[in-house]
Protein backbone atom coordinates (compact mmCIF):
# COMPACT_ATOMS: atom_id res chain seq x y z
CA UNK A 1 0.00 0.00 0.00
CA UNK A 2 1.10 3.77 -0.50
CA UNK A 3 3.09 4.88 2.41
CA UNK A 4 0.96 7.76 4.54
CA UNK A 5 3.27 8.66 7.04
CA UNK A 6 3.60 11.95 5.67
CA UNK A 7 0.43 13.48 4.17
CA UNK A 8 2.14 16.89 3.03
CA UNK A 9 4.37 14.77 0.75
CA UNK A 10 4.03 12.83 -2.34
CA UNK A 11 4.83 9.11 -1.98
CA UNK A 12 3.42 7.24 -4.83
CA UNK A 13 4.46 3.57 -5.34
CA UNK A 14 6.87 2.83 -7.37
CA UNK A 15 8.45 0.57 -9.56
CA UNK A 16 10.62 -2.12 -9.07
CA UNK A 17 13.60 -0.74 -10.25
CA UNK A 18 13.35 2.23 -7.81
CA UNK A 19 12.81 -0.20 -4.76
CA UNK A 20 15.42 -1.84 -5.39
CA UNK A 21 17.63 0.98 -5.64
CA UNK A 22 16.54 2.41 -2.80
CA UNK A 23 16.79 -0.27 -0.46
CA UNK A 24 20.46 -1.10 -1.71
CA UNK A 25 21.69 2.30 -0.52
CA UNK A 26 19.01 2.68 2.87
CA UNK A 27 20.51 -0.97 3.89
CA UNK A 28 23.90 0.18 3.69
CA UNK A 29 23.29 3.63 5.78
CA UNK A 30 21.28 1.85 8.54
CA UNK A 31 24.16 -0.69 8.74
CA UNK A 32 26.05 1.90 9.97
CA UNK A 33 23.60 2.47 12.98
CA UNK A 34 22.07 -0.93 13.82
CA UNK A 35 24.32 -4.09 13.90
CA UNK A 36 21.37 -6.15 11.91
CA UNK A 37 19.36 -4.80 9.28
CA UNK A 38 16.83 -6.87 7.11
CA UNK A 39 14.13 -6.24 4.49
CA UNK A 40 11.39 -9.04 5.02
CA UNK A 41 10.64 -11.04 1.53
CA UNK A 42 8.27 -9.34 -0.42
CA UNK A 43 5.39 -11.07 -2.32
CA UNK A 44 6.88 -12.41 -5.65
CA UNK A 45 6.14 -10.63 -9.14
CA UNK A 46 4.57 -7.55 -7.38
CA UNK A 47 4.34 -4.51 -9.96
CA UNK A 48 4.77 -1.76 -8.05
CA UNK A 49 5.69 -1.08 -3.96
CA UNK A 50 3.74 1.62 -1.48
CA UNK A 51 6.98 1.52 1.02
CA UNK A 52 9.78 -0.10 1.76
CA UNK A 53 10.06 -1.87 4.99
CA UNK A 54 13.11 -2.35 7.31
CA UNK A 55 13.46 -4.49 10.30
CA UNK A 56 16.76 -3.26 12.46
CA UNK A 57 18.32 -4.60 15.47
CA UNK A 58 21.25 -3.68 18.16
CA UNK A 59 22.27 -0.09 18.14
CA UNK A 60 25.18 1.00 17.55
CA UNK A 61 25.26 4.21 18.99
CA UNK A 62 22.47 3.47 22.08
CA UNK A 63 24.17 0.25 23.23
CA UNK A 64 22.27 1.49 27.14
CA UNK A 65 18.88 1.39 25.08
CA UNK A 66 17.39 -2.32 25.49
CA UNK A 67 13.53 -1.74 25.48
CA UNK A 68 11.16 1.39 23.88
CA UNK A 69 11.62 3.34 27.20
CA UNK A 70 14.62 4.00 27.70
CA UNK A 71 15.63 3.91 23.80
CA UNK A 72 16.87 7.62 22.69
CA UNK A 73 13.97 7.61 20.00
CA UNK A 74 14.71 11.47 19.26
CA UNK A 75 18.69 10.96 18.76
CA UNK A 76 17.82 7.53 16.99
CA UNK A 77 15.57 9.65 13.90
CA UNK A 78 18.15 12.59 13.95
CA UNK A 79 21.30 10.04 13.50
CA UNK A 80 18.88 8.60 10.64
CA UNK A 81 17.80 10.98 8.97
CA UNK A 82 21.15 13.19 8.91
CA UNK A 83 22.78 9.25 7.39
CA UNK A 84 19.90 9.14 4.99
CA UNK A 85 20.17 13.08 3.64
CA UNK A 86 16.62 13.91 4.81
CA UNK A 87 14.79 16.55 6.70
CA UNK A 88 11.54 14.09 7.15
CA UNK A 89 11.89 11.82 10.01
CA UNK A 90 9.61 10.46 13.03
CA UNK A 91 8.75 8.03 15.32
CA UNK A 92 5.20 6.69 14.76
CA UNK A 93 2.03 7.80 16.67
CA UNK A 94 -0.05 5.23 16.53
CA UNK A 95 3.06 2.65 15.87
CA UNK A 96 5.49 3.72 18.79
CA UNK A 97 7.80 0.79 17.78
CA UNK A 98 8.52 1.66 14.42
CA UNK A 99 10.36 5.26 12.90
CA UNK A 100 8.95 6.52 9.41
CA UNK A 101 11.31 8.44 6.75
CA UNK A 102 10.71 10.02 3.39
CA UNK A 103 13.76 10.54 0.98
CA UNK A 104 14.03 11.78 -2.27
CA UNK A 105 14.25 8.81 -5.33
CA UNK A 106 17.86 9.29 -6.14
CA UNK A 107 19.43 10.29 -9.72
CA UNK A 108 15.69 10.91 -11.20
CA UNK A 109 14.10 14.04 -12.69
CA UNK A 110 10.81 12.74 -11.21
CA UNK A 111 9.93 15.27 -7.63
CA UNK A 112 8.28 12.60 -5.38
CA UNK A 113 9.38 10.93 -2.42
CA UNK A 114 10.09 7.04 -1.03
CA UNK A 115 8.78 6.28 2.76
CA UNK A 116 10.76 3.95 4.34
CA UNK A 117 9.50 2.39 7.65
CA UNK A 118 12.17 0.98 10.05
CA UNK A 119 11.33 -1.44 12.81
CA UNK A 120 13.15 -1.29 15.83
CA UNK A 121 13.86 -5.05 17.36
CA UNK A 122 15.14 -4.99 21.24
CA UNK A 123 16.13 -8.37 21.76
CA UNK A 124 18.29 -9.69 19.28
CA UNK A 125 17.87 -13.21 20.41
CA UNK A 126 14.19 -12.50 18.67
CA UNK A 127 15.58 -11.04 15.29
CA UNK A 128 15.40 -13.86 13.47
CA UNK A 129 11.90 -14.39 14.72
CA UNK A 130 10.41 -11.39 14.39
CA UNK A 131 11.89 -11.48 10.49
CA UNK A 132 10.28 -14.42 9.84
CA UNK A 133 6.85 -13.24 11.24
CA UNK A 134 6.93 -10.15 8.45
CA UNK A 135 8.27 -12.32 5.54
CA UNK A 136 6.02 -12.74 2.79
CA UNK A 137 3.55 -10.13 3.62
CA UNK A 138 3.05 -11.67 7.52
CA UNK A 139 3.05 -15.52 6.45
CA UNK A 140 3.00 -15.98 10.00
CA UNK A 141 -0.73 -15.04 10.49
CA UNK A 142 -1.59 -17.15 7.67
CA UNK A 143 0.18 -20.23 9.60
CA UNK A 144 -0.99 -19.31 12.96
CA UNK A 145 -4.64 -18.99 11.55
CA UNK A 146 -4.04 -23.01 10.57
CA UNK A 147 -3.04 -24.12 13.06
CA UNK A 148 -4.67 -22.04 16.16
CA UNK A 149 -7.59 -24.71 16.16
CA UNK A 150 -4.96 -27.54 16.66
CA UNK A 151 -3.66 -26.38 19.72
CA UNK A 152 -0.83 -23.82 18.44
CA UNK A 153 -0.31 -20.42 19.28
CA UNK A 154 2.31 -18.17 17.09
CA UNK A 155 2.53 -14.83 18.40
CA UNK A 156 5.31 -12.60 18.77
CA UNK A 157 7.12 -14.27 21.62
CA UNK A 158 7.44 -17.70 19.48
CA UNK A 159 5.14 -21.04 19.38
CA UNK A 160 3.09 -22.32 21.79
CA UNK A 161 0.93 -25.00 22.82
CA UNK A 162 -1.92 -24.47 24.85
CA UNK A 163 -3.20 -27.25 27.64
CA UNK A 164 -7.14 -28.15 26.19
CA UNK A 165 -9.28 -28.16 29.39
CA UNK A 166 -7.58 -24.50 30.26
CA UNK A 167 -7.93 -22.23 26.98
CA UNK A 168 -11.64 -22.36 26.98
CA UNK A 169 -11.56 -20.18 30.32
CA UNK A 170 -8.00 -18.60 30.32
CA UNK A 171 -6.24 -18.75 26.74
CA UNK A 172 -3.29 -17.00 27.99
CA UNK A 173 -2.76 -18.74 30.87
CA UNK A 174 -3.01 -22.15 28.49
CA UNK A 175 0.01 -21.34 26.55
CA UNK A 176 3.18 -23.16 26.90
CA UNK A 177 6.06 -21.65 25.60
CA UNK A 178 7.57 -24.24 22.61
CA UNK A 179 10.11 -22.40 20.65
CA UNK A 180 11.31 -18.90 18.48
CA UNK A 181 12.76 -21.00 15.59
CA UNK A 182 10.82 -20.55 12.23
CA UNK A 183 12.25 -24.14 11.11
CA UNK A 184 10.73 -25.70 14.16
CA UNK A 185 7.35 -24.43 13.10
CA UNK A 186 8.15 -25.60 9.74
CA UNK A 187 9.26 -28.81 11.17
CA UNK A 188 6.04 -29.00 12.77
CA UNK A 189 3.84 -27.59 10.40
CA UNK A 190 5.97 -30.62 7.62
CA UNK A 191 6.82 -27.62 5.37
CA UNK A 192 10.27 -27.42 3.85
CA UNK A 193 12.58 -23.95 4.16
CA UNK A 194 11.52 -21.72 1.18
CA UNK A 195 9.55 -19.88 3.13
CA UNK A 196 12.31 -18.81 5.19
CA UNK A 197 14.84 -19.10 2.21
CA UNK A 198 12.66 -16.61 -0.12
CA UNK A 199 12.62 -19.59 -2.51
CA UNK A 200 9.27 -18.82 -4.76
CA UNK A 201 8.94 -16.58 -7.56
CA UNK A 202 5.06 -16.45 -8.20
CA UNK A 203 2.38 -16.19 -5.36
CA UNK A 204 0.74 -19.25 -6.69
CA UNK A 205 3.74 -21.39 -5.33
CA UNK A 206 3.13 -19.82 -2.20
CA UNK A 207 -0.48 -20.71 -2.09
CA UNK A 208 0.12 -24.09 -3.38
CA UNK A 209 3.17 -24.51 -0.55
CA UNK A 210 0.55 -23.44 2.40
CA UNK A 211 -1.75 -26.14 1.16
CA UNK A 212 1.14 -28.57 0.96
CA UNK A 213 0.92 -29.11 4.83
CA UNK A 214 -0.37 -31.82 6.33
CA UNK A 215 -2.29 -29.65 9.08
CA UNK A 216 -4.11 -27.54 5.88
CA UNK A 217 -7.79 -28.17 5.76
CA UNK A 218 -10.22 -26.07 3.61
CA UNK A 219 -12.70 -26.54 5.69
CA UNK A 220 -11.49 -24.47 8.30
CA UNK A 221 -11.31 -21.55 6.05
CA UNK A 222 -15.14 -22.03 5.13
CA UNK A 223 -16.22 -22.56 8.65
CA UNK A 224 -14.04 -19.08 9.88
CA UNK A 225 -15.22 -16.79 6.71
CA UNK A 226 -18.90 -18.43 8.08
CA UNK A 227 -18.22 -16.17 11.47
CA UNK A 228 -18.68 -12.70 11.13
CA UNK A 229 -16.41 -11.22 13.52
CA UNK A 230 -13.47 -13.17 11.12
CA UNK A 231 -14.96 -12.17 7.51
CA UNK A 232 -14.70 -8.74 8.64
CA UNK A 233 -11.31 -8.73 10.05
CA UNK A 234 -9.93 -9.69 7.10
CA UNK A 235 -9.77 -6.60 5.57
CA UNK A 236 -7.34 -5.64 7.76
CA UNK A 237 -4.95 -8.34 6.60
CA UNK A 238 -3.01 -8.39 3.69
CA UNK A 239 -4.60 -8.52 -0.06
CA UNK A 240 -2.81 -11.33 -0.55
CA UNK A 241 -4.07 -13.40 2.11
CA UNK A 242 -7.70 -11.84 1.59
CA UNK A 243 -7.53 -13.30 -2.05
CA UNK A 244 -6.41 -16.98 -1.07
CA UNK A 245 -9.03 -17.25 1.26
CA UNK A 246 -11.39 -15.70 -0.07
CA UNK A 247 -10.67 -16.57 -3.70
CA UNK A 248 -7.93 -19.20 -4.26
CA UNK A 249 -8.73 -22.15 -1.80
CA UNK A 250 -12.55 -21.92 -2.74
CA UNK A 251 -11.61 -21.96 -6.59
CA UNK A 252 -8.88 -25.33 -6.22
CA UNK A 253 -11.19 -26.67 -3.77
CA UNK A 254 -14.64 -26.81 -5.45
CA UNK A 255 -17.16 -27.91 -2.19
CA UNK A 256 -14.91 -25.48 -0.06
CA UNK A 257 -16.35 -28.61 2.90
CA UNK A 258 -14.08 -31.30 4.28
CA UNK A 259 -13.10 -34.05 3.13
CA UNK A 260 -10.15 -35.96 3.90
CA UNK A 261 -9.60 -39.60 2.27
CA UNK A 262 -11.37 -38.44 -1.02
CA UNK A 263 -11.89 -35.54 -3.33
CA UNK A 264 -13.85 -32.00 -1.39
CA UNK A 265 -17.62 -32.83 -1.93
CA UNK A 266 -19.94 -30.55 -2.67
CA UNK A 267 -22.25 -29.67 -0.02
CA UNK A 268 -25.31 -29.60 -1.81
CA UNK A 269 -24.66 -33.22 -3.03
CA UNK A 270 -24.10 -35.55 0.00
CA UNK A 271 -23.13 -33.40 3.03
CA UNK A 272 -25.44 -30.78 5.01
CA UNK A 273 -23.96 -27.85 7.04
CA UNK A 274 -24.25 -29.76 10.45
CA UNK A 275 -22.66 -33.11 9.52
CA UNK A 276 -19.74 -30.50 8.12
CA UNK A 277 -19.43 -28.89 11.53
CA UNK A 278 -19.51 -32.22 12.86
CA UNK A 279 -16.69 -33.77 10.76
CA UNK A 280 -14.74 -30.79 11.10
CA UNK A 281 -14.66 -30.80 14.88
CA UNK A 282 -13.61 -34.60 14.31
CA UNK A 283 -10.59 -33.75 12.56
CA UNK A 284 -9.91 -30.90 14.97
CA UNK A 285 -9.92 -32.93 17.91
CA UNK A 286 -7.73 -36.28 15.95
CA UNK A 287 -5.52 -33.87 14.30
CA UNK A 288 -5.03 -32.17 17.45
CA UNK A 289 -3.84 -34.86 19.41
CA UNK A 290 -1.26 -35.75 16.85
CA UNK A 291 0.44 -32.49 16.84
CA UNK A 292 1.00 -32.50 20.44
CA UNK A 293 2.11 -35.97 20.28
CA UNK A 294 4.35 -34.24 17.76
CA UNK A 295 5.58 -31.38 19.64
CA UNK A 296 5.90 -34.13 22.45
CA UNK A 297 8.39 -35.48 20.64
CA UNK A 298 10.48 -32.58 19.08
CA UNK A 299 10.61 -31.14 22.68
CA UNK A 300 11.24 -33.42 25.20
CA UNK A 301 11.20 -31.04 27.84
CA UNK A 302 7.49 -29.73 26.93
CA UNK A 303 5.76 -32.38 28.67
CA UNK A 304 6.73 -31.89 32.44
CA UNK A 305 5.22 -27.95 31.43
CA UNK A 306 2.54 -28.31 29.99
CA UNK A 307 1.10 -31.36 32.27
CA UNK A 308 2.50 -29.63 35.37
CA UNK A 309 -0.05 -26.85 34.47
CA UNK A 310 -3.21 -29.11 33.81
CA UNK A 311 -2.91 -30.87 36.88
CA UNK A 312 -2.89 -27.30 38.62
CA UNK A 313 -5.61 -26.34 36.95
CA UNK A 314 -7.73 -29.51 37.13
CA UNK A 315 -7.13 -29.38 40.72
CA UNK A 316 -8.33 -25.78 41.12
CA UNK A 317 -11.16 -26.86 38.96
CA UNK A 318 -11.98 -29.48 41.75
CA UNK A 319 -12.06 -27.39 44.13
CA UNK A 320 -14.72 -24.93 43.17
CA UNK A 321 -16.65 -28.29 42.11
CA UNK A 322 -16.64 -29.15 45.70
CA UNK A 323 -16.67 -25.53 46.99
CA UNK A 324 -20.01 -25.40 44.74
CA UNK A 325 -21.88 -28.55 46.00
CA UNK A 326 -21.07 -27.39 49.61
CA UNK A 327 -22.47 -24.11 48.99
CA UNK A 328 -25.28 -25.74 47.24
CA UNK A 329 -26.14 -27.98 50.50
CA UNK A 330 -26.29 -24.80 53.16
CA UNK A 331 -29.81 -23.59 53.16
CA UNK A 332 -29.76 -19.70 52.65
CA UNK A 333 -31.55 -17.48 55.22
CA UNK A 334 -33.19 -19.18 58.07
CA UNK A 335 -35.45 -21.72 55.51
CA UNK A 336 -34.05 -25.04 55.77
CA UNK A 337 -32.53 -25.51 59.53
CA UNK A 338 -33.87 -26.95 62.54
CA UNK A 339 -33.76 -26.74 65.55
CA UNK A 340 -33.71 -30.45 66.54
CA UNK A 341 -30.38 -32.41 64.75
CA UNK A 342 -28.55 -36.04 64.90
CA UNK A 343 -26.83 -35.87 67.58
CA UNK A 344 -23.65 -38.05 67.14
CA UNK A 345 -22.72 -40.60 69.27
CA UNK A 346 -19.90 -40.33 71.76
CA UNK A 347 -17.82 -42.87 73.48
CA UNK A 348 -15.77 -41.99 76.17
CA UNK A 349 -12.74 -44.63 76.77
CA UNK A 350 -11.73 -44.98 80.53
CA UNK A 351 -8.39 -46.23 81.32
CA UNK A 352 -7.61 -48.85 82.48
CA UNK A 353 -7.38 -49.00 86.99
CA UNK A 354 -3.92 -48.92 88.34
CA UNK A 355 -3.40 -49.73 91.70
CA UNK A 356 -1.98 -46.92 94.00
CA UNK A 357 1.50 -47.45 94.95
CA UNK A 358 1.47 -46.27 98.55
CA UNK A 359 3.65 -47.92 101.84
CA UNK A 360 2.32 -50.67 103.64
CA UNK A 361 0.33 -49.28 106.58
CA UNK A 362 1.21 -50.65 110.09
CA UNK A 363 0.45 -49.80 113.29
CA UNK A 364 2.36 -47.29 115.47
CA UNK A 365 4.17 -48.37 118.23
CA UNK A 366 3.98 -46.71 121.65
CA UNK A 367 6.24 -43.62 121.32
CA UNK A 368 6.61 -43.28 117.29
CA UNK A 369 5.79 -40.68 115.18
CA UNK A 370 2.82 -41.03 113.07
CA UNK A 371 3.79 -41.94 109.72
CA UNK A 372 3.02 -39.46 106.67
CA UNK A 373 0.36 -39.81 104.43
CA UNK A 374 2.45 -38.85 101.34
CA UNK A 375 3.35 -42.24 99.50
CA UNK A 376 7.06 -42.54 99.67
CA UNK A 377 10.23 -45.26 98.62
CA UNK A 378 12.77 -47.02 100.55
CA UNK A 379 15.63 -44.82 98.84
CA UNK A 380 18.62 -43.01 99.88
CA UNK A 381 21.53 -41.05 98.66
CA UNK A 382 24.80 -42.40 99.18
CA UNK A 383 27.29 -39.49 99.69
CA UNK A 384 30.08 -41.06 100.44
CA UNK A 385 29.98 -43.65 97.59
CA UNK A 386 29.57 -40.31 95.58
CA UNK A 387 32.97 -38.88 97.25
CA UNK A 388 34.82 -42.19 97.19
CA UNK A 389 34.22 -42.17 93.28
CA UNK A 390 34.78 -38.76 92.85
CA UNK A 391 38.24 -39.17 94.73
CA UNK A 392 38.94 -42.31 92.62
CA UNK A 393 39.03 -40.38 89.43
CA UNK A 394 40.51 -37.60 90.65
CA UNK A 395 43.77 -39.72 91.89
CA UNK A 396 43.63 -41.91 88.65
CA UNK A 397 43.74 -38.53 86.64
CA UNK A 398 47.17 -37.65 89.01
CA UNK A 399 48.50 -40.95 88.60
CA UNK A 400 48.15 -40.97 85.13
CA UNK A 401 49.87 -37.32 84.56
CA UNK A 402 52.55 -38.58 86.54
CA UNK A 403 53.44 -41.63 85.10
CA UNK A 404 53.11 -39.19 81.74
CA UNK A 405 55.69 -37.14 83.31
CA UNK A 406 58.09 -39.68 84.10
CA UNK A 407 57.88 -41.24 80.81
CA UNK A 408 58.69 -38.05 79.71
CA UNK A 409 61.80 -37.66 81.91
CA UNK A 410 63.29 -41.00 81.22
CA UNK A 411 62.71 -40.50 77.49
CA UNK A 412 64.99 -37.02 77.68
CA UNK A 413 67.71 -38.72 79.52
CA UNK A 414 67.72 -41.66 77.10
CA UNK A 415 68.03 -38.83 74.47
CA UNK A 416 70.00 -36.99 76.50
CA UNK A 417 72.93 -40.26 76.93
CA UNK A 418 72.62 -40.93 73.44
CA UNK A 419 73.54 -37.64 72.36
CA UNK A 420 76.61 -38.07 74.94
CA UNK A 421 77.50 -41.33 73.45
CA UNK A 422 77.67 -40.07 69.97
CA UNK A 423 79.54 -36.65 70.82
CA UNK A 424 82.30 -39.02 72.47
CA UNK A 425 82.73 -41.60 69.49
CA UNK A 426 82.91 -38.30 66.83
CA UNK A 427 85.48 -37.26 69.28
CA UNK A 428 87.25 -40.81 69.30
CA UNK A 429 86.74 -40.35 65.57
CA UNK A 430 88.78 -37.13 64.96
CA UNK A 431 91.66 -37.74 66.88
CA UNK A 432 92.02 -40.75 65.08
CA UNK A 433 91.78 -39.23 61.59
CA UNK A 434 94.79 -36.32 63.18
CA UNK A 435 97.10 -39.23 64.10
CA UNK A 436 96.78 -40.56 60.88
CA UNK A 437 97.61 -37.11 59.00
CA UNK A 438 100.42 -37.15 61.27
CA UNK A 439 101.92 -39.85 60.71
Amino acid sequence: MVGHAFKYLHCPRIPPSIYVKVKSQTTAALRTIFAHVVVPTEMPAKEDFGDIDFLVSSALHFPHSNNAKNFDWEGCVSRIKSTLNTSHGRRGFKNPGCMYFAIRVPDTEDYYWVQVDVKVCFKPDMFEWETFELNYASNSKMIGSMVKPLGLTIDPKGLHVRVDEIEATNFLGSMVWVSKDPRDVLRITGLDRRIVDAGFKTKEEIYGYFTGSWLFNPAHFAARLGEEQYFCRLEDRSPHWTYFIKEWVPKHYPGYCFGQDEPIRSVSCEYNESQVSLELHEWYKRTRACVREKVFIMFPHIPSGYYTKRAAHVKEQEEHRLRAIIMAALPVGEIGWKDEFHKPQIKIKQPEPVEPRTSEFKPTAAGELTPSLTPIEDSYINYVGMWKKMFEKEDGKAEKKRAEEKMRAKSENIVAAEGERITARLKALNLSLCFIEKN
